[in-house]
């Protein structure tokens, strides 16, 4: 069995190829749930192994044929994807975890998907930690969704062969033509970048910072205000443009961020593999930056004006013709302008509540979520939202060896007060 990436696969697949560059692991994302007692292991481990039997498709390793890349059925049919972990405290469990997602290996072995459980005195930490190529932050949620449930996975096509389907040749390169000229606007401004060290990187760390339910609600309100409906996105990353600026950073002419659009029909519980994503950018110019009024109406009118434009459909064809380069010379083209800068400011994104949603794993209650991914040095920080029940989680995940914990805790302070609008001081 073969099954060729789609052209979000290849791109996920690029990115593995830069953060292996920058010194880390790969591209490798979890979703942690905090557990508030202990699941029954046995039961987990019979799930995982009744998943790979359930889901063949997920048994499988990276091949490369010539330029292309495809997904080939694992010959070692007794392939375990559970392992478990007994920690003594919350910080040595969140430093186990930090090691799973910090766990190297090649390309062409790596198992895209596993899961792992860490016990502790006090609860435990349940995480699936997937290799970015196989699928998305949906997907991801579908997967431990049908690991916990006997129910049928819903069959159909993928967003990307859905759409993609309806272009023809000329449309495609109409489409493409107006994407360049899109980023060779954007590139005319340069990126502000996070204040790191010139040092080589070492590994991913992250620091969590928990919202409660009112505070939540509070920030949502914020975001509505600021950003409206449909730009609750917009409004975390406006808010971290403005932290940065605050705690000091590498001060340019603006923040440049990549953050993705999700393809896939909403509500749709189809397909668990295969990444469904295009992406969008959010910029603006410090001083739009340093006065919120202006912030958040240019964020929200720049996106208005990308989608009416049909932009987040055309750097599809962009990314379709990108899959055919060397993942070498792809990436440099992604991440950086054409006079060699660094394009992205910081990694973000944001996922809202998990649906369906988790509310219990083997007999333990689920009291919140966060996420993980590694990122690229430079720009060496990414910010991951979450939501559980309502309640807001911050992931901030960077390179150890470049990122100051002091600063970092400064950047927090300050991102906890802009998410809730107050004035700077």
């Amino acid at each position: 069995m073969q099954r060729p990436l789609n052209t979000a696969d290849h791109f996920t697949l690029m990115m593995d190829h830069e953060i292996r560059g920058s010194g880390l692991s790969g591209n490798f994302c979890a979703l942690v749930f905090e557990l508030d007692s202990n699941p029954d292991a046995e039961l987990l481990a019979r799930r995982a192994r009744t998943f790979v039997t359930r889901f063949p498709e997920i048994n499988v390793r990276l091949k490369q044929k010539g330029r292309r890349y495809y997904w080939q059925a694992n010959s070692e049919i007794k392939t375990t994807l559970f392992f478990r972990h007994t920690a003594g405290n919350r910080e040595s469990g969140l430093e186990i975890v930090g090691e799973i997602i910090n766990a190297a290996m090649p390309v062409d072995s790596v198992a895209p998907v596993v899961f792992h459980l860490v016990d502790m005195p006090e609860g435990s930490f349940f995480l699936l930690r997937w290799f970015h190529p196989i699928c998305d932050a949906k997907g991801a949620e579908l997967i431990v969704h049908h690991l916990l449930s006997d129910e049928e996975a819903a069959e159909g096509e993928n967003a990307f062969a859905l759409l993609t389907a309806k272009w023809g040749f000329w449309k495609k390169i109409g489409m493409m033509y107006r994407a360049k000229r899109h980023i060779d606007n954007m590139d005319k401004i340069s990126s502000s970048l996070p204040q790191a060290k010139a040092v080589a990187a070492d590994r991913l760390k992250f620091q969590v910072v928990h919202f409660d339910a009112d505070v939540s609600k509070q920030i949502m309100a914020c975001a509505m205000k600021e950003a409206g409906m449909m730009g609750t996105a917009l409004y975390f990353i406006g808010c971290l443009m403005r932290a940065l600026q605050r705690a000091g950073c590498e001060q340019k002419q603006g923040f440049c961020v990549p953050y993705a659009m999700n393809m896939r029909k909403r509500k749709a519980l189809f397909p668990l593999l295969g990444n469904q994503v295009s992406f969008l950018f959010a910029q603006a110019r410090l001083e739009q930056v340093r006065d919120r009024k202006q912030l958040f109406p240019a964020l929200r009118e720049q996106y208005k004006a990308t989608v009416r434009s049909g932009l987040d459909h055309a750097l599809v064809p962009l990314m379709e013709a990108g899959s055919w380069l060397p993942l070498e010379k792809y990436g440099r083209i992604i991440r950086n302008t054409p006079k060699g800068q660094e394009r992205s400011s910081f990694w973000f994104s944001y996922t809202g509540e998990p649906d369906p949603k988790v509310t219990e794993i083997a007999g333990a209650k689920v009291s919140t979520m966060f996420q993980l991914s590694q990122v690229t040095a430079a720009p060496s920080l990414g910010m991951l939202v979450s939501q559980y029940n309502g309640a807001i989680t911050l992931s901030f995940n960077y390179v150890a060896s470049q990122i100051d914990q002091q600063w970092l805790d400064s950047l927090t302070t300050l991102m906890a007060s802009e998410l809730k609008g107050e004035e700077a001081a």
